[in-house]
């Protein structure tokens, strides 16, 4: 299994922004994101605000579209959320200037951007406030971007003190894009703490799925949008259903493709056994009513709701795309299959259901993964020394 953290990645440009300057009691950290909505680089960044010793940082959250429902989650804890309200990007100069004009007010040592928008416009905004250290992380894989977009970036990525990866597979594509030797590129893989559910949110799920009948249940934590695969598990759930295989099937997760994942739904004869929860906050509560835990993403990173899952010890099938594959061995710690391939996905599942002892195993060793390798305190330690170290060096 690969450390959390790759060896130190030389600097990728020559550094023209101002110095820190005499040593302050704590390390101002703006984090800038495209919203605080309910997903795992957002959860990973609210997780990095509140859990860095206070003593040593001091954090504050920028979005650019909206603020979320994680946002009073972390304004609760004392954290700072700031609020651009759209993108920032050439059609909306004046979101730009206010971004600008944001960072100069708060004059962080530090701004770690996160996601794509915010990566672009984050950092450029941050680089013209001469903001000491520029650190910025890619959470997943993007395609097709405007070679404008990627000309931009390359620029950055000279002017950028730390790239993080969230796993190899991301680092090497991102290296490939960037036209970056691999080892400027940091790899960080998220970590994940265990989720206390609630009772009663329990209690109203199990009532909500009694309904449909059929049991067990398997669940899938993700943004409804066509990266995450949702009509690849469709298609897998009504092949079992052909072949007497019941089960109900739990969306936790909102997004664009809703209304096009219900129209399949209908398709397949699946509206009895198929249930929406929409955005969902409490996912250990998801979590512990589902038998099985899939994830039928086309594309990834390193996906939070992989690893929460396997630390709640829940057996999980997955595609073997982005960095799943370095963290789930198939057949050991959990199941893989080809991405877009129902077939095998619907035969990954019922290898789960129709062998109890199989997914116990699966669980157990999952569990054992994310504990030895993938924990949110050594994702916080590794942040810490990068920070720590990126600080030092911009002395």
């Amino acid at each position: 299994m690969l450390r959390a953290v790759a060896a130190p990645a030389a600097r990728l440009g020559p550094k023209r922004r101002r110095r820190v300057r005499s040593p302050e009691s704590r390390v101002r950290v703006l984090h800038v994101i495209t919203s605080l909505t309910v997903g795992g680089a957002e959860r990973l960044v609210v997780s990095a605000a509140r859990g860095l010793s206070p003593d040593r940082f001091d954090h504050q959250i920028c979005c650019l579209s909206e603020r979320g429902p994680l946002a009073e989650e972390a304004a609760a804890a004392g954290i700072p959320v700031f609020c651009i309200g759209t993108f920032p990007g050439l059609s909306h100069p004046v979101a730009f200037a206010r971004l600008l004009a944001l960072i100069r007010r708060v004059r962080p040592t530090v701004v770690h951007t996160h996601l794509q928008a915010a990566n672009l416009y984050g950092r450029l905004a941050a680089w013209l406030a001469q903001v000491p250290v520029l650190i910025a992380t890619e959470h997943n894989v993007y395609t097709g971007k405007p070679r404008r977009y990627v000309v931009v970036e390359r620029w950055l990525a000279r002017e950028t003190d730390v790239l993080i990866a969230v796993s190899e597979h991301v680092r090497r594509f991102l290296a490939e894009q960037l036209g970056v030797p691999p080892a400027t590129v940091r790899v960080v893989r998220n970590g994940a703490a265990a989720l206390a559910p609630s009772s009663a949110r329990i209690a109203e799920l199990r009532a909500r799925l009694e309904r449909s009948g059929a049991r067990p249940v398997v669940a899938t934590v993700a943004s409804l949008t066509a990266k995450k695969g949702h009509a690849f598990l469709f298609e897998a759930v009504a092949r079992l259903r052909s072949q007497n295989i019941a089960c109900t099937l739990v969306l936790a997760g909102e997004g664009p493709e809703r209304q096009r994942l219900q129209a399949t739904m209908e398709r397949l004869g699946l509206t009895e056994f198929v249930h929406f929860l929409g955005s969902v906050s409490d996912v250990g509560s998801v979590l512990a009513v589902a038998d099985l835990i899939v994830l039928p993403s086309v594309v990834e990173g390193l996906p939070l709701a992989l690893l929460e899952a396997m630390l709640a010890g829940k057996p999980v099938v997955a595609t073997a795309v982005g960095g799943i594959p370095e963290v789930i061995v198939s057949g050991d710690n959990g199941l893989l299959v080809p991405p877009c391939d129902e077939a095998a996905l619907a035969d990954a599942i019922a290898r789960v259901l129709q062998s109890p002892e199989v997914g116990e195993r699966i669980g157990a060793r999952g569990r054992c993964t994310v504990q030895q390798h993938f924990t949110e305190a050594a994702y916080l330690r590794s942040l810490e020394a990068i920070y720590t170290e990126a600080v030092q060096h911009a002395r």
